[in-house]
């Protein structure tokens, strides 16, 4: 008996959501360690007190927990179980923003038919609806997105079907759709890498990979889509392998190449280099463009944010790319650092541990999102 009461009593410290325990005169007379944090009341203050005193939520109606037709009233009054699905829990001893909340209230019954009390259970559903605000903003973002090169596509092959056209007019047009279809390939790429980094279904087969070969590939898939502007690429001879996957390195790359592409002016230069450290190769990108503003530096890798000045809202984009840069490169083991001069140009910096000298692998890891 004793041994059941320990674990039980275990139990109800560790469970990972809140518990309140309340009599029937709805008072409370425990509550674990997640409910002290949720309510900012510790133990010894809140035990004795009417759960009116420590618990105020509401529903999205309005409607309180503790109010006389409140859940918790309820339970105690017709000894059934009853769910709300959301509601706001207002931490008023702490003032700190409400907190959105599900929870339940279960009657104990010790003897007979009526509630001896009760136990309220607290979870915190912000989590959750993050990820469900984080999904409909990725597709707002992807369906605005992809609206404008849908309407040149339909746009530019109607001018195919309709008129007579030359040769050369004929080949222009056909290579705008080209590459309006490229823009569209790539984002859907990019919402593609967003949902597999967030639900934590991207793998990474680590191996050696031969830098030299990855970023030559990146300079040739990236030249059709400078448009004016200079690419040169800097890579020393007898640069050390990485030890990462060369698809994944190939992504940051690109995705760090076309960011400079998209904010920088035709007859810019931009500049991919690589050199070897003696624990890492570094990546360095760099260009001549709009610059980033200093108070827009802490948030540059969040996921849709886009900095709010003129000259990037000019350019089309989700916010997608550099959240990827940063999820992969933290997979690879490696480190992502930009600096930046409104106005002037900016430089990303990339580093990725070198590869062991033994060529000894490492095992493929499943990776979520940091």
């Amino acid at each position: 008996m004793a041994r059941e009461r320990t674990l039980s009593e275990q139990a109800f410290e560790q469970f990972p959501q809140a518990l309140i325990l309340v009599d029937r005169e709805a008072t409370v007379i425990a509550l674990n360690p997640v409910a002290e944090r949720l309510t900012g009341w510790g133990r010894g203050d809140a035990l004795g007190r009417p759960a009116a005193d420590i618990l105020e939520v509401r529903t999205e109606t309005g409607v309180n927990l503790c109010a006389p037709n409140g859940a918790l009233r309820r339970a105690l009054r017709l000894g059934t179980r009853i769910n709300t699905h959301f509601a706001y829990l207002f931490r008023l001893r702490t003032s700190d923003d409400p907190v959105r909340v599900a929870y339940s209230v279960s009657p104990l019954h010790i003897k007979g038919r009526t509630p001896d009390g009760a136990v309220i259970v607290i979870h915190d559903v912000t989590p959750e609806l993050e990820t469900i605000e984080a999904r409909d903003a990725l597709m707002l973002a992807a369906s605005h997105e992809l609206k404008t090169p849908l309407t040149t596509l339909k746009g530019l092959s109607e001018l195919l079907l309709d008129f007579d056209l030359s040769e050369a007019q004929r080949r222009e047009l056909l290579q705008d759709l080209h590459g309006q279809a490229d823009r569209m390939e790539r984002l859907i790429g990019d919402i593609l890498s967003v949902s597999r980094i967030d639900s934590g279904r991207i793998s990474v087969d680590f191996s050696r990979v031969d830098v030299v070969s990855v970023v030559k590939h990146v300079c040739d898939e990236v030249r059709p889509m400078l448009k004016g502007r200079t690419l040169k690429c800097r890579i020393p001879e007898g640069l050390p392998a990485v030890m990462g996957e060369a698809r994944k390195l190939h992504q940051i790359l690109v995705n760090l190449v076309n960011n400079a592409i998209k904010y920088s002016e035709p007859g810019t230069q931009i500049t991919l280099s690589a050199r070897g450290d003696p624990s890492a190769v570094r990546f360095e990108v760099s260009d001549q463009g709009v610059g980033i503003r200093k108070e827009h530096m802490p948030r540059l890798f969040e996921k849709f944010y886009r900095a709010d000045d003129p000259a990037v809202r000019r350019t089309s984009g989700t916010g997608l790319g550099l959240y990827i840069v940063r999820s992969l490169v933290t997979m690879l083991g490696g480190q992502v650092h930009v600096r930046s001069r409104h106005g002037k140009g900016t430089v990303f910096t990339v580093t990725v541990p070198r590869a062991e000298t033994t060529a000894r692998t490492r095992p493929r890891l499943a990776v979520g999102a940091h």
